[in-house]
């Protein structure tokens, strides 16, 4: 059955409303593609908007009008009653006999000025849809389009780095493959952020196409319930793709490029460059020790009177040590008693605590690096081929320094991934790292007669072989 709207609409003209400016001046244009009349000045507007420009816009006579009127539905709480009212403050369709029951003192409007009002809203969150969509496609393409010109970098530095690494000799070769590594870690780790910087956008814009699909069918044949229901879901959802977040972009790696040098043999290959290198080069200040204020605490024998390799303080009672060729891992006091024993299959060499557990070289030459939990799990925590792990230790900054018996030191961070190398001129064997990313290396073996320490970069920035104030050396 026709409600009195329909009919009231067949009987007398209703002239048609401007879509943009409200106005029922000068309505003399319809755009077939919004379903939307409008006026002399709305049309012009309206057809140089980028996203309507061209749309089919026709004389109003000539419209092709698919859409029909959204009409008032019957009042579910009085049969035979049209809700042909809005209740503004209760945000719902109601009777005449709603009003006068129970939102007499609201404020209220007629059903047809409420669905204009709406139909408008529902056409600004709209378009601020579609434009929070440009933005979102436009900052993802930005985002690939740097990871592209930032993996194109990547294959030019790889190209030189193979193009240099011809010149040199077989001894060198796993030095061109260490850079080589360093740079697919960066690939691999810009791929990881490239995934988090667009999986949340790619989603967002699923979502968006989705909303913006039900919106467009639901303006095709709408109702009145389901208008409001999707105006309301407008209104939470929209401020919910937030586009104005920042991306991490990356920094394009360059190439140094060092002079041919057979003590150095990494400067011949080069380092790879992110972003800017800012090396502060330590200062020393000679401080003089008082040996009265120097006093043994404690002194003890190891159980089995093995020669102790290395000592790893836990705290200021325990301590990790490890003991030449023994597969017997100590936890100590500071009184010598030995309060745990690990037993490994393996005989640890170095040992570095960390936050999450023990890392420990072997003596076997291995290129293994192994991790003892606190549940005492023990687990490999990175392979370093076809280097050798020697000595390791942990820097404030979560930094390991491992040295391989080389002119190579390689820095891993905490999950056992290399973050770049240094050189130490000649090998390296005991290393400690220092503040700012500096690392003090002895050299020449077990004889131990030269301390130097280097920077980031391995350039060599102080240098001491033993000697004394006294004229004594070490």
């Amino acid at each position: 059955m026709a409600s009195k709207l329909s009919i009231r609409k067949a009987q007398v003209h209703v002239p048609d409303t401007c879509a943009w400016c409200d106005s029922v001046q000068d309505v003399n244009w319809y755009c077939n593609d919004c379903q939307e009349a409008l006026c002399d000045k709305c049309k012009e507007t309206h057809q140089r908007a980028r996203r309507t420009r061209n749309d089919d816009v026709v004389p109003i006579k000539q419209a092709n009008k698919t859409r029909q009127a959204v009409l008032p539905e019957a009042c579910k709480v009085h049969p035979g009653k049209t809700c042909d009212l809005f209740c503004t403050e209760c945000n719902v369709a109601i009777c005449s006999m709603c009003f006068t029951q129970k939102h007499k003192q609201h404020a209220f409007k007629h059903f047809e000025d409420e669905i204009n009002t709406q139909k408008h809203n529902m056409r600004e969150k709209l378009e601020t849809l579609k434009f929070k969509l440009d933005q979102l496609n436009e900052k993802l393409s930005h985002r690939r389009q740097k990871s592209k010109t930032f993996k194109e970098s990547v294959d030019i530095i790889c190209k030189d780095v193979k193009e240099r690494g011809t010149k040199l000799k077989a001894e060198i070769d796993s030095i061109v493959d260490n850079v080589l590594t360093e740079l697919s870690s960066l690939v691999a780790e810009e791929d990881k952020l490239l995934k988090e910087d667009c999986e949340h956008g790619d989603k967002s814009v699923k979502q968006i196409k989705q909303l913006i699909e039900e919106v467009e069918q639901l303006s095709e044949n709408p109702s009145g319930g389901t208008l409001f229901e999707l105006t309301r879901r407008l209104r939470t959802t929209i401020p919910l793709y937030d586009v104005t977040g920042t991306s991490t972009h990356p920094y394009l790696p360059s190439f140094e490029t060092g002079q041919i040098d057979t003590e150095q043999l990494t400067k011949m290959i080069g380092f790879v460059k992110v972003g800017s290198r800012k090396d502060s080069t330590p200062t020393y200040e000679k401080k003089d020790i008082n040996n009265q204020h120097v006093r043994k605490l404690t002194s003890f024998q190891t159980p089995t009177k093995l020669s102790i390799v290395s000592i790893c303080p836990i705290d200021d009672i325990y301590a990790w040590i490890s003991m030449f060729l023994s597969m017997d891992l100590l936890r100590v006091t500071k009184k010598g008693n030995v309060t745990e024993t690990v037993k490994l299959d393996f005989a640890p060499r170095s040992i570095a605590l960390t936050n999450s557990g023990l890392l420990m070289t072997r003596t076997d030459q291995s290129p293994l690096i192994n991790k003892l939990s606190e549940d005492r799990r023990v687990t490999t925590f990175a392979d370093i081929s076809p280097l050798k792990a020697w000595f390791i230790n942990v820097s404030d900054t979560d930094e390991v320094f491992v040295s391989t018996g080389t002119t190579t030191i390689l820095v891993l961070n905490m999950s056992g991934d290399k973050v770049r190398q240094i050189s130490c001129g000649q090998g390296g064997s005991f290393i400690a790292s220092l503040t700012g990313g500096n690392v003090a290396v002895i050299t020449r073996g077990i004889d131990c007669t030269e301390l130097n320490i280097i920077n980031k970069s391995g350039q060599i920035i102080y240098t001491w072989s033993g000697e004394l104030d006294s004229g004594q050396k070490l």
